[in-house]
């Protein structure tokens, strides 16, 4: 219904914005031909006129008589002459269209007109009267009386006052049948009518096109706004609808990669905790009863101790996990450090669990600009790890070189299993205690642009840290 809805919707504004511009387009077009067809108007009339205003006329009549012999009576001519002061008309066609009040418009727009030619046109009752006003002004030569006292002046010459003006109108009526321009405008209109029809066919057609595949993403979207997100988006385009589509497609992906992440650590979480919990029911409950699991109350209650040991722990690097994904932010407090001297502080405060080890240190002085805090976590977890799993060696080296810094722990203990991805969460070795060590020092070394990796050497196994 909404579909349907929203393409009525895009119809019907194209549909507006559409005939809008048609609706001006086809004024434009009337306006532009009615402009083109007074044009031809007047030139038909300044050309029929066969006007010669660089010929020479010295008289009114010769110029008159000059168009006594023109042939289009299509065009009709008159003539006002202002001769000695006076204005009046001399009428070369006689029309009974023009009525005196036409006349008297023509007169009086030739007494205002200042140019040589000048084009007018008038409304009488629903007709257009085009005429064009050409002004010719004609010398009048003045002789000087000649006397007794100026017949031997030779240098006197006649005088020349412009005083004679004759203007001369040329008309033509728009004319009566205008069944040809009718037939364009309806053709105009038929032709941008037909237009609008196809466009809106195309349109409902493009909405659909457009619309469709729309709807469907927008149901897959509101499935996983409700974390459901088991079906896939499939919409096979290679547009701009089908890079967005794609891009969903992997958003859903990722989403559920990482909601059977949660599920799965939510699982191994339950699982981790419960262990520890029913060892310390079971052993409390043995003591109430004076039952001594270990022997002794005193080694019944280590045990207890050490469990709940390894549940702060637990609950500590789960905290810890939940605030890596924050780190991002945290990191822009980087700090210049010198690498060596976090080593030597980790070692130091490990140094009781280190004395059943025989140990090697090859350290360099290196400065890195990263967190202080971090480093320390990756150095701990690891150097926890090496204790945990070495047999009686364990070498730690710290060097610079092209590519990086590189930093190695070495233990001569049990081989890995190269099927196990030790650095995924809940990922425990057969010593292992909560399988989060080393996943909190991939995700801390990834914050920090650096890289873990993990082999087997002939004897034992060796830690691998590079850092950019």
């Amino acid at each position: 219904m909404k579909n349907k809805s929203l393409n009525f919707k895009l119809i019907l504004t194209f549909f507006s914005v559409l005939v809008i511009f048609s609706g001006i387009t086809y004024s434009l077009l009337i306006k532009s031909f009615q402009n083109y067809y007074e044009e031809d108007i007047y030139r038909v009339i300044e050309d029929n006129l066969n006007i010669k205003l660089n010929q020479p006329f010295t008289n009114i009549d010769d110029f008159i008589n000059e168009f006594e012999d023109e042939n289009d009576r299509s065009i009709g001519q008159l003539f006002w002459i202002m001769k000695d002061g006076k204005f009046f008309r001399k009428e070369k066609i006689s029309s009974n269209d023009l009525t005196e009040d036409i006349l008297d418009n023509i007169e009086s727009d030739i007494l205002n007109q200042t140019k040589k030619m000048k084009r007018y046109s008038i409304d009488v009752n629903g007709r257009k009267l085009f005429y064009v006003v050409t002004k010719y002004d004609f010398p009048k030569i003045i002789r000087p009386k000649v006397t007794n006292q100026t017949i031997n002046n030779t240098n006197l010459r006649p005088r020349v006052n412009v005083q004679n003006v004759v203007y001369q109108v040329g008309l033509r009526w728009e004319p009566i049948d205008d069944t040809l321009e009718k037939q364009l405008f309806s053709q105009i209109g038929i032709g941008i009518l037909l237009t609008i029809v196809a466009m809106l066919v195309v349109l409902f057609f493009l909405s659909t096109h457009l619309t469709k595949p729309l709807m469907k993403l927008t149901k897959s979207v509101k499935q996983i706004s409700k974390r459901k997100f088991d079906k896939p988006i499939t919409i096979n385009r290679n547009d701009e609808i089908g890079f967005l589509a794609d891009t969903i497609e992997e958003m859903r992906k990722e989403l559920l990669s990482y909601d059977q992440e949660q599920k799965l650590k939510l699982h191994s979480i339950s699982h981790e905790l419960k262990t520890p919990i029913m060892i310390i029911q079971s052993y409390i409950e043995a003591l109430k009863k004076e039952i001594y699991p270990k022997g002794s109350p005193e080694s019944s209650l280590q045990v207890i101790e050490d469990e709940c040991n390894r549940l702060q722990k637990l609950v500590y690097n789960l905290l810890y996990i939940q605030r890596l994904d924050y780190f991002e932010s945290e990191i822009k407090n980087k700090e210049k450090i010198n690498l060596q001297e976090v080593i030597e502080e980790v070692i130091y405060n490990m140094e009781i669990e280190l004395n059943n080890f025989k140990t090697e240190y090859h350290l360099e002085n290196v400065y890195l600009q990263v967190d202080y805090n971090q480093m320390k976590i990756i150095v701990e977890n690891i150097l926890s790890n090496q204790i945990r799993y070495a047999n009686s060696f364990i070498r730690i080296t710290l060097k610079k070189e092209d590519d990086g810094v590189i930093l190695t722990f070495y233990n001569d203990g049990e081989q890995l299993d190269e099927n196990v991805d030790i650095f995924k969460m809940f990922k425990k070795g057969k010593n292992g205690q909560s399988g989060l060590g080393l996943y909190i020092v991939k995700r801390l070394l990834d914050i920090n642009n650096g890289s873990i990796s993990a082999y087997n050497e002939e004897k034992g196994v060796s830690f691998k840290i590079l850092l950019k």
